[in-house]
């Protein structure tokens, strides 16, 4: 590398990954390949059951199924529901979840393409190969509404992403609700917080929230507005009851934002709900396992041709969010890997420290 020519960025990404390597050969092989479900971890203790009900589960922007298995070990999770996004559209690595981990880890797919029918065909494959749903942002259910009976007719879940309570697919989805008896719609991070008013006054959405199949996963807690989400929450909560929320963790992307997989689950507290032990049950491990691990589709590998890389969007990882550096995908891997490999927030605190110290000991050894 040409120092004369190398930004500050480029001088932190180069010295961070360069320090996380010298850490993952120190780990040893466990980690080079990739697979760390046999570091070391502290499980914790005397927890409630908990079953993650929205997690990243792709390469190489998330997680691995092993890596994620010895995340959830470390810290007392049963279960998880695991997905992917635009920016990492690695379908092959959620279908080998399903087959080779379906017991413990749920898998979601997305609507991959570049027009409808390509959407539609790469749907219909994710739902045949045993994808328990595929996630659906609520303007594209506007525009393609078909996409839910594909989801509906093979038995799945449509999981939710979008704003303003889903204003905009809310009677879509009540309808989709009413068509398919069987099936359940789970709404990620906080179902679209906004007013908690449109919850009364935009009749579509209200009959949406009010629906029993309904479920509201709380997740991306770090990232949102505290003080619009607080009173969203407690409006949900009330309309919902405890019957019909459940957590989510949104790993390894809440550790982006220096969020701990223990502060994911902290929040309902921090913000002053106040569960019974019964309430608390439901929402950490009861709902989910409810209406995903009674039963298992049938699984089987998808077609390698949905191995879509063109399909995918560009985007660095956004570490530290609101004061932070963009890196490339395979440097910050090389630093996540490490971490996780040497028992995650568990043994070394949060991830931002962890960072920091590698720069440390980096200045520290020159």
């Amino acid at each position: 590398m040409k120092y004369d020519n190398v930004t500050r960025r480029d001088f932190i990404v180069s010295a961070a990954a360069l320090a996380a390597s010298a850490t993952v050969l120190r780990a040893g092989p466990a980690v080079a390949d990739s697979t760390i479900i046999d570091a070391p971890a502290a499980p914790a203790v005397g927890g409630p059951k908990i079953i993650d009900a929205w997690g990243h589960v792709s390469l190489p922007r998330f997680m691995s199924a092993e890596e994620y298995l010895a995340l959830m070990d470390a810290n007392g999770v049963d279960a998880a529901i695991v997905g992917t996004a635009a920016t990492c559209p690695d379908l092959r690595e959620l279908s080998r979840t399903a087959v080779q981990f379906g017991d413990r880890l749920r898998a979601i797919g997305m609507p991959m393409g570049r027009s409808p029918q390509e959407r539609i065909d790469c749907v219909t494959a994710q739902m045949e190969c045993g994808f328990t749903g595929i996630r659906l942002q609520d303007e594209l259910i506007a525009k393609e509404p078909g996409l839910l009976d594909i989801v509906g007719k093979a038995g799945g879940v449509p999981y939710l992403e979008g704003s303003q309570g889903y204003k905009v697919a809310a009677s879509l989805l009540a309808d989709f609700l009413d068509r398919y008896p069987e099936c359940v719609v789970s709404a990620t991070h906080f179902a679209g917080p906004t007013d908690p008013a449109i919850l009364v006054k935009d009749a579509a959405v209200a009959r949406l929230f009010r629906h029993p199949r309904f479920l509201v996963i709380f997740s991306r807690q770090g990232y949102m507005d505290q003080e619009m989400l607080k009173p969203w929450t407690r409006a949900v909560v009330e309309l919902t009851g405890w019957d019909r929320i459940m957590y989510g963790s949104e790993f390894p992307v809440a550790l982006w934002r220096d969020e701990t997989y223990r502060s994911t689950q902290r929040w309902i507290d921090v913000v002053g709900l106040t569960p019974t032990p019964e309430e608390r049950n439901k929402f950490f491990y009861e709902n989910a396992h409810r209406h995903f691990f009674t039963k298992r589709r049938p699984a089987k590998l998808i077609d390698p041709k949905w191995s879509r890389t063109d399909w995918k969007t560009d985007a660095p990882v956004w570490l530290f969010v609101k004061k932070g550096v963009d890196l490339p995908e395979a440097s910050h891997r090389k630093i996540m890997q490490a971490y996780l490999a040497q028992g995650g927030d568990a043994r070394l605190g949060s991830y931002r420290d962890y960072v920091t110290r590698l720069f440390v000991g980096m200045i520290d050894r020159t």
